[in-house]
Formats: structure tokens, sequence, C-alpha cells
């Protein structure tokens, strides 16, 4: 029996709520993420284009080169068959490109000791956070720091970088999954497209029941397959996102030290 309207309008409703479904699962890893995607396409795409530039800031020149900094330390692009964004693959960040201040290498392993420390980073790595929000909350952290306030800022970034660097990375491996779901569900299409093909050929076979329940299932796949995609351009942002977010972070904080 053929689908009905109604049918065909539910099924695509749920092929739009399975795309928003993976702006969500993909930011499933972290807080920042979430504040990334959770709103869906429309806020994505705003913070993209109203962000700041699709390129990184550009890195303060290092007092001198640190753990971290070095080009081993750095996410270098590739090949990937399981990447599908335009954007190129960038793995774990390295403090290095966005920091000159003290090594975190320590400090990243004891942010989270420090109660003051540790109830700020939530705020500052949160997307939704305005920058002069954020940048005043940095104000009253340094002013309360007093004369350790170097010490408690490398504790801050430590802390920010950190997060953002482990959100960014479960964006990313919520993107890589989703690519190979979608490459699996391409080559069910292009299967089924053959196979229904070929079928067409004879009349009594393309006007029988069980033909046209084929066509709709590939017609379902299909509309699954593209809202995917559509879903999935939007979300490849995010990592740049979150990587220009902790440029921007860094740069609030290290204009704090003293030199």
């Amino acid at each position: 029996m053929l689908m009905t309207i109604t049918q065909r309008a539910r099924r695509a409703a749920t092929a739009r709520l399975a795309a928003g479904a993976l702006i969500a699962a993909v930011a499933a890893g972290g807080a920042a993420a979430q504040d990334q995607t959770a709103a869906g396409p429309a806020t994505l795409a705003q913070a993209g284009a109203g962000g700041g530039p699709k390129t990184p800031l550009p890195a303060p020149t290092p007092r001198a080169e640190q753990p971290g900094q070095g080009r081993a330390a750095q996410g270098k692009p590739g090949p990937d068959s399981d990447w599908p964004c335009i954007q190129p693959k960038v793995g774990a960040l390295s403090y290095g490109q966005m920091w000159a201040g003290p090594p975190l290498d320590e400090a990243i392993a004891k942010w989270r000791d420090d109660p003051h420390v540790a109830d700020l980073v939530p705020l500052l790595v949160a997307r939704r956070t305005k920058r002069d929000e954020a940048q005043a909350a940095i104000d009253r952290f340094t002013a309360a720091a007093g004369p350790e306030k170097n010490a408690q800022l490398t504790l801050l970034f430590a802390g920010v970088f950190s997060e953002i660097n482990a959100a960014r990375s479960a964006v990313i491996t919520g993107i890589e999954r989703y690519a190979r779901k979608q490459r699996a569900l391409s080559e069910r299409i292009k299967e089924a497209s053959l196979k229904l093909a070929a079928e067409r050929k004879d009349m009594a076979t393309q006007m029988s029941p069980e033909f046209q329940k084929k066509e709709e299932a590939l017609n379902w796949d299909t509309r699954i397959y593209d809202e995917r995609a559509q879903a999935l351009t939007y979300v490849c942002e995010s990592p740049v996102i979150l990587e220009q977010l902790a440029f921007e972070r860094g740069r609030d904080i290290q204009a704090k030290l003293d030199n």
C-alpha cells in the first residue's frame, strides 16, 4: 500500500529531526561544543558568519619555544577518508600557537584544583558568553589574584585551553562518525538505485506494490542523506569556531600578564 500524503509529511519531518539530531550528537562531548550546536543550523551559521574571520587569529610571537609549541605537537591536516568537511582537519590544538606566557604543561594538570579557576573556566569556554562579559570576568579575576596574578592567569588559560580542546576533539569525532554513516547510506542508495533501474524495464514489475514500496524507501533514504549532508555543512564550522574562541580567550587573558 502506498504511503498517504500525511505519512510522507511525517517522514519528511522525521528526516529534518534526524538532521537536527546530528548537530546535537556531534557536540555531546562537552559543554562548549553544545553551545555551538544545540541551537541548530541557523544559530551555528550565524556564529560562523559573525564570530570572526574563518581563519584563526594570528598567534602571538612566543618569547621562547616551550613544550607544546613544536611542530610535532601541532595538529597537521592530511588525507582522511572519514573527514567530510571542506575545512582541513586539524587535530588537537597546540597552546603554543595562541599563548606566549609561561609553559602550561604543569598548569593543565593542576587548574581544576583551584576553585576560583574552576568556577570561571565554564563561563569563558561557553560560546554564548559575550566577549565584553568574558573580559570583565577576567578583569575581576586578575584584581582578586593580586601579586599571584601571573600564576593564576596561567592556570586560568590552561583550563580554558583544555576544555575547548576537549570539546573540539569531541566534535571532530562526532563528525567522523556521521561521515561513516553517510558513506554507508550512500552505498545503500546506489545499490537500491541500480536494482530499481533494472526492475523498471519491466512494466508489470514497475506497477507492482512491491516496486512502489522499494521506490518509496529509496526516496526516503535519499531525503535522509540530503538532510544530513546539509546539516553537516554547518557542523563543520564548529571546530573552526572553537579554535577562534581559544585564540580570543588566550589573547584577553595574556593581556593581563606582567611582562
